[in-house]
């Protein structure tokens, strides 16, 4: 009797369909406390990734102003000003070599920079090579000494899986060796797209011009 009158005095929980005592309010409100706290601390841990990961990133650019000196304070320039001269790329070639080519009957000019700003154009020999697409400012000047009764350039682009022709430039030289100086200048504006690879080249072999700087040049602006 004893064991039997315990068993008739415990408790009896509601009875589920199959006979087994149904789950109680505070276990389900358990479960999604549980879920939540796991919720939360993946959102905590995204947020100090993306922290750790900001401040790498500025640790870098703090390295790199360090070792660039830091923005200049000459003039009062400022951080923004060195990323808006980056947009405004220009490029100043000036010649160091030609090459005469007789089965072409051309002359290619090779060029270095003598003043660069920007990373948008690259000198590369005979070829200048765009790197920032934009609308762009092109001139040339090549100062002929040959006797030929014409000379000129020709400024050409190679991309987009086409050439062509941008610009070109025709002046007349006088026959008297001793006169026979003659400047071509000729510019234009113009779309160019990054991959687009420009190139000048002289319609005649072994054209005679000079190699000077204040002569002989080809530039870019961008605008």
């Amino acid at each position: 009797m004893p064991a039997s009158s315990s068993f008739l005095l415990a408790p009896k929980g509601p009875q589920g369909d199959m006979g087994g005592p149904v789950r109680e309010p505070a276990l389900s409100v358990a479960l999604w406390l549980s879920w939540g706290a796991a919720l939360g601390a993946v959102a905590c841990a995204m947020a100090l990734l993306v922290q750790q990961t900001e401040l790498q990133s500025l640790r870098k650019e703090v390295s790199r102003l360090q070792r660039s000196g830091g923005p200049s304070q000459k003039g009062h320039e400022y951080p923004w000003q060195s990323f808006w001269e980056q947009k405004r790329s220009l490029l100043h070639l000036v010649p160091i070599n030609i090459t005469s080519k007789e089965d072409s009957d051309v002359t290619e000019v090779m060029w270095q920079p003598a003043l660069r700003r920007g990373r948008g154009l690259e000198a590369q020999g005979y070829v200048v090579r765009v790197w920032d697409t934009g609308v762009y400012l092109l001139y040339s000047q090549v100062l002929f000494h040959d006797v030929t009764f014409t000379m000129g350039q020709v400024v050409s682009r190679e991309g987009q899986g086409r050439q062509e022709t941008l610009f070109r430039c025709v002046c007349s030289m006088p026959s008297d060796p001793d006169r026979a100086y003659n400047s071509c200048y000729s510019a234009g504006v113009f779309h160019l797209h990054q991959g687009d690879i420009l190139s000048v080249v002289i319609p005649r072999a072994r054209a005679k011009f000079s190699l000077s700087p204040h002569g002989t040049f080809l530039g870019f602006v961008k605008l």
